[in-house]
């Protein structure tokens, strides 16, 4: 557990999004992914390595590996103050910041857009629907994002022909955006660490985004903003969808046993 918790992030939106690039812009390669409750629990990452399946013993290994590792979730956030509290890790800031994929990586990529300019940063999109991934782009596109290649999630990533678009840009930002997982086989995470060193070759600042293809394409919506600011957003998706959503809010639970 302590391993896990010390590899979070404790920065804010801003200084998160600075420190990434930094990171990439020093070794020209990042991985950044994001953690939340529900996928502790469903990875059994506290768990000792005896309870694990090999997958899960990868899974931990690939996770405290991140270049950054970004707490997404109230039950993360709780837990993290509750460890803090009674002594199981040791740090000055008790609380840390919700900085979930959904919010963070528009707020990321808009950034980084704002300070290199638009034609500094190409987009690669690797994953979900052919349907989903092809507005996605458009959605990018029409807010003057450069994106140079998409694939959607049901074939194995082409590296040459993604190579092949990279090939055609020097000194950019390279920013691949993988949304292929579930929460029981994340194999957006998976696939990311067996490629490690396409990535570096490829010059690439990886980010695992879970389902926000499917936000950005309208697919599906987010909650209204007032579920947002109580923290409850989870708990509308749990109404909207619940056979897509139980799971998740049911290991969000598991927080008290933990």
């Amino acid at each position: 557990m302590k391993s896990t918790l010390q590899k979070l992030s404790t920065t804010n939106f801003a200084e998160t999004a600075d420190n990434i690039i930094s990171v990439y812009n020093d070794q020209w390669h990042c991985v950044v992914n994001f953690i939340y409750f529900s996928q502790i629990v469903s990875q059994k990452l506290f768990f000792s390595a005896k309870k694990k399946t090999e997958k899960e013993k990868e899974y931990k290994k690939l996770i405290l590996k991140s270049d950054f590792l970004l707490p997404d979730g109230i039950a993360l956030q709780v837990f993290y103050y509750l460890a803090t509290l009674f002594g199981a890790i040791k740090t000055e800031k008790k609380w840390i910041p919700n900085v979930n994929w959904t919010d963070f990586t528009p707020y990321f990529l808009n950034d980084t857009k704002q300070k290199y300019g638009s034609q500094r940063i190409n987009i690669l999109l690797y994953g979900s629907k052919p349907n989903i991934v092809e507005k996605v782009r458009d959605t990018l596109s029409l807010k003057w994002y450069n994106v140079i290649y998409i694939q959607d999630g049901f074939s194995e990533f082409d590296r040459e022909k993604a190579e092949d678009a990279l090939n055609e840009y020097v000194d950019t930002t390279n920013v691949l955006l993988v949304a292929r997982s579930t929460p029981k086989i994340p194999l957006q995470e998976l696939r990311t660490s067996r490629n490690y060193q396409k990535i570096i070759d490829n010059k690439l600042l990886v980010m695992n985004v879970w389902g926000l293809f499917d936000f950005v394409a309208w697919a599906q919506k987010r909650a209204p903003l007032v579920f947002r600011k109580l923290k409850i957003e989870r708990l509308r998706r749990l109404c909207s969808q619940p056979k897509r959503n139980y799971k998740k809010v049911v290991n969000s639970l598991m927080i008290i046993p933990y």
